[in-house]
């Protein structure tokens, strides 16, 4: 057995920056939710053209999460948190003052989103990543708790606020929360435990634990993003992502498919909080799951992903039948709490995969599929097919078969060529 650690492992302090930084960076980001109705009513802009800029935020986060995985590791990490901390900050700030559409997709689209994806999930999971072994996925899940708590607890308040003051003032509120949250995260954040002189989890692993688990033994393996593009394992994994569609699109448009159903507007965001609360609890139970099968058995991780994608898939074929405020609630938390398993499990499942040292370029590389393509295609399939048929039922139909792709994707998944065991 491995020898027990010994004193305070800092690596519970990196998991507190990265959850602060997701905290208000999350919120930012589904801002477009609470905003999108009252931008609808001041300037007369459609569902489908506000969509595309919540689109274009999307795509922008995917690519500079990529420079974000890039760049961690040779700009570092605390320097490039607070880079994307002013910018992001600023971007939300000046929304404020749109009066134009092509506004609100430069500033919401384009700018804002590229700061905070310097300071967001690329470089918080995959720094928390690399401090922990045993309990990856656990420490991980805690961390994006932070993504999913930011959207509870502060978009309600901006909400509160923006009846209160504004959407004008509320958006400058907003952009001055994401500063200073991120900037103070950003200043817990190490890059690794090697460079601090400690061991992932702050415990020497045994040799027998080397041996008996493939995560553990794949922790020092380099993978280039140009090697992992040469194995079937990676664009399967790739292929894995398509729930990120449906997501998307029900984050975007939950208010709105409230209101199609009569539900007032404040009680709307409400079910859009307990959405992402459902999702918090699959992270932690994603996290907590994962690693202690990992640890009694050394098997694969896909089997609680499986969780994810078919639970995504079933809520999505039930939502289809949702005509009341019970129903939109009960679909809401099903979806949300499978969709949180995966947020907290792949990012680990890919450093079983491909080692952690390669997380932050693979990461990002991951997500520039995942969210630059894939989610980016949620928001702009649910407003233009509503717009179309004045139904998100065909939207539903759609991303159910997709979520279903991605099951048999990731059972496809076999450990890739310079591996010895299995995935």
């Amino acid at each position: 057995m491995p020898a027990q650690g010994r004193g305070f492992f800092y690596g519970w302090v990196v998991v507190v920056g990265a959850w602060l930084a997701m905290f208000v960076s999350s919120a930012t980001i589904a801002s477009f939710s609470i905003f999108a109705p009252e931008l609808e009513e001041a300037f007369g802009w459609t569902r489908g053209m506000l969509s595309l800029g919540y689109t274009l935020n999307t795509i922008t986060i995917a690519v500079f999460g990529l420079v974000a995985g890039m760049l961690a590791d040779r700009v570092g990490l605390r320097k490039l948190v607070f880079i994307g901390a002013v910018v992001g900050g600023l971007g939300m700030a000046l929304l404020s003052q749109i009066t134009q559409i092509w506004h609100f997709y430069l500033l919401y689209g384009v700018i804002a989103p590229s700061g905070v994806a310097l300071c967001f999930i690329v470089p918080t999971v995959a720094t928390v990543r690399r401090w922990f072994m045993r309990r990856a996925a656990l420490a991980v899940a805690i961390a994006m708790t932070g993504s999913g708590l930011g959207v509870v607890i502060l978009l309600p308040l901006v909400h509160r606020l923006m009846v209160a003051i504004g959407w004008s003032d509320s958006y400058i509120a907003l952009g001055l929360i994401l500063v200073v949250g991120t900037i103070i995260g950003g200043a817990l954040l190490k890059k690794e435990p090697e460079s601090a002189g400690t061991y992932p989890d702050g415990v020497k692993p045994a040799a027998e634990e080397l041996e008996a688990r493939a995560d553990f033994l794949a922790r020092s393996e380099r993978w280039s993003v140009r090697e992992a593009f040469r194995t079937s394992s990676w664009w399967l994994l790739i292929l894995s992502q398509f729930y990120n569609i449906a997501i998307i699109g029900i984050i975007g448009h939950i208010v709105f498919w409230g209101s199609d159903l009569g539900i007032p507007r404040g009680d709307a965001v409400i079910i859009l909080s307990l959405f992402v609360l459902a999702a918090v609890a699959g992270r932690l139970f994603g996290g907590f799951f994962s690693d202690w099968y990992m640890a009694r058995f050394g098997i694969s991780r896909k089997p609680v992903l499986y969780v994810c994608t078919i639970g995504v898939a079933l809520g999505c074929f039930l939502a289809m039948g949702v005509d009341t405020k019970t129903g939109l609630l009960l679909v809401s938390l099903l979806i949300g709490f499978c969709y949180g398993i995966g947020l907290s499990v792949f990012p680990t499942y890919l450093g079983d995969l491909f080692g952690v040292v390669s997380v932050p370029a693979l990461f990002g590389t991951v997500l520039l599929f995942a969210a630059g393509l894939f989610e980016s295609i949620g928001p702009v399939l649910f407003g233009f097919i509503h717009e179309a048929t004045r139904s998100y039922d065909l939207a539903f139909l759609v991303t159910a078969i997709l979520c279903l792709i991605s099951t048999v994707s990731l059972f496809l998944i076999r450990a890739p060529a310079r591996r010895n065991k299995g995935a």
